[in-house]
């Protein structure tokens, strides 16, 4: 009964001050005296400004969620542009492929690398077809832009390539233009050149590199490279050429192999 006698003094304590507090609002706002008016406009004033900072407040939670929200779908956007852009060019890679394939004059036998190595000047790749597939040790190796190696070593359904640019590699090769032969090869410092032709030979920038024909692996008139740097050492009896591949050799993701000859 105490503790209840306690709790009603307290709530009447607090209902006389809430109706003091009502009384003299009341009596404020319908006070007309000067200094009523003036607490009243600096009380308006006040809280103005305070539901105007609160209103700020607000609306900075808010932007800063709509904001958050945006970056969310623009970061959503992209990496669905990225992957519309990436299929868009695996379409066209893959379509130049078919068309390079259709009108190839020899069986060509698609495949996906695996792996690539460099080890020093050694340079070799990993293909996913093998034995099972038709492939056999010797046959060369293309991507739609011209010659990349050929198969060194076939297992069932894995076959080692040697790249165009290692330093044992070798392919009898021509000018296109002029028809001049000779041998490409990498050098010690890890440059392709086209050996062996002679320097009163007609040489120029451009001039586009093709496979020989002269050798039981690789089949005429293969686009290797173009030349790219033509020197005529002193006293030498070969011109110095270099040359650019046709083909992005540190970029390889699709290549053929040549199989027989279509009849």
């Amino acid at each position: 009964m105490i503790r209840w006698e306690r709790y009603t003094q307290s709530f009447r304590d607090y209902s006389i001050l809430f109706f003091i507090l009502t009384l003299s609002l009341l009596l404020i706002i319908n006070n007309k005296t000067p200094q009523v008016t003036w607490i009243r406009s600096h009380v308006l004033n006040a809280t103005g400004i305070w539901n105007m900072w609160m209103s700020s407040i607000y609306q900075y939670r808010s932007l800063k969620r709509e904001n958050e929200i945006i970056r969310n779908r623009l970061a959503a956007l992209s990496y669905e542009n990225s992957l519309l852009k990436e299929a868009y060019l695996e379409n066209d890679r893959l379509r130049q492929m078919l068309d390079f394939k259709k009108s190839s004059a020899y069986d060509l036998i698609p495949a996906s690398i695996i792996v690539q190595n460099y080890e020093g000047f050694s340079h070799a790749i990993l293909l996913d077809i093998g034995t099972s597939d038709g492939v056999q040790p010797g046959m060369p190796v293309l991507a739609s832009k011209g010659l990349v190696g050929r198969v060194v070593t076939a297992g069932d359904h894995i076959s080692v390539v040697q790249v165009l640019d290692d330093i044992n590699f070798r392919v009898g090769a021509m000018i296109q233009r002029t028809r001049i032969t000779g041998i490409v090869k990498n050098t010690d410092e890890n440059k392709l050149i086209l050996n062996y032709v002679p320097i009163t030979e007609d040489i120029k920038l451009g001039d586009v590199i093709i496979t020989s024909g002269n050798s039981a692996i690789y089949p005429k008139g293969i686009e290797i490279g173009y030349v790219s740097k033509v020197e005529e050492p002193p006293a030498a009896l070969f011109k110095l050429i270099e040359i650019t591949t046709s083909v992005n050799l540190n970029n390889l993701e699709d290549s053929f192999i040549i199989g027989n000859p279509r009849r």
